[in-house]
């Protein structure tokens, strides 16, 4: 059973496809990575999953309570987000703020658990500092809080790295990282910076234009992505078994004709042990291709 999963989402505003087609799995407890440029339709994805807009056709579940079901506003209940802006009083401190939030949604609170929270999210020690005087970082960190006041198990986050300085970037990455890993909690964040979203996604999904052009796990993504010695050679079965008895192990063979070896070996040994043993190489070639380099290549297939 997948966190969150859509199926086949359409999101028409008259006659312009906002979202077409949209399937995603977010499995449990990962943190999925939703890229895409801005206007490619990852803020309604969002505003759909949170209930602030209806898809025109498909559906989705949380925690396999589909949409459709009465059940899903008890599922919500422990599903938090950011979408767009982040509801903060901007005349209150962040203490005052995490109480309000209790106060609205009719939750019991401690002053313990406001303590734990803002310790959570290293603001405990701000004192009576008033939210207006708070830098973007401290105000992400604030609404991540605020997020949390109902112990969610799922958490959406739209955009969180927009206009942060490199340490409000890096402080908000530590946190993701340990609510994922220590509290379980599955995030899905959306963003079109993948250069931060690779050091924390443990999966991926790829959005233009409102189509959904592939989902993938980061394993699979790094695989495809990571240093490689790439040939084609007359006798494959018998080149594969000599590239294995060099005790190479991290080989892949493609549909293509394509011999991949993703281990530190050079052109000229590999040419070398080929030739010895009567094997015809018809092309040889090393690549490294970094994750935006990936993407960038699924866009343009996709502009093509």
């Amino acid at each position: 059973m997948y966190a969150i999963e859509t199926k086949n989402i359409i999101k028409r505003y008259g006659r312009i496809n906002v979202l077409a087609d949209i399937n995603i799995h977010v499995p449990e407890k990962s943190i999925y990575g939703f890229v895409g440029e801005n206007g490619s339709g990852k803020t309604t994805l969002l505003r759909i999953l949170t209930g602030l807009a209806n898809p025109t056709a498909g559906t989705y579940s949380i925690h396999g309570v589909p949409n459709t079901s009465k059940k899903i506003y008890e599922v919500r209940q422990k599903t938090s987000a950011i979408v767009e802006t982040t509801s903060l009083i901007s005349s209150m401190n962040a203490r005052d703020n995490l109480r309000h939030a209790c106060l609205y949604l009719g939750l019991k609170y401690d002053e313990e658990k406001i303590s734990s929270l803002l310790r959570l999210v290293g603001l405990d020690n701000v004192g009576k500092k008033k939210v207006k005087n708070y830098s973007l970082g401290m105000r992400q960190r604030l609404g991540v809080a605020l997020c949390l006041i109902n112990e969610p198990d799922i958490l959406l986050l739209d955009e969180p790295l927009n206009g942060l300085d490199p340490q409000g970037i890096a402080e908000l990455r530590s946190l993701l990282i340990e609510l994922n890993e220590k509290k379980g909690i599955s995030i899905l964040i959306s963003s079109h910076i993948l250069s931060e979203l690779e050091k924390i996604a443990t999966h991926y999904g790829f959005i233009k234009k409102g189509k959904l052009i592939e989902e993938i796990s980061a394993e699979d993504l790094y695989k495809k992505c990571q240093k490689s010695l790439s040939l084609k050679v007359d006798n494959v079965e018998k080149a594969m078994d000599l590239l294995r008895s060099m005790n190479l192990k991290n080989i892949e063979y493609f549909s293509t004709g394509e011999i991949h070896i993703y281990e530190e070996i050079t052109i000229a040994e590999v040419i070398e042990k080929l030739s010895k043993n009567d094997i015809h190489i018809i092309a040889i070639h090393s690549k490294e291709k970094s994750i935006e380099d990936y993407y960038l290549s699924l866009v343009r297939g996709a502009n093509n």
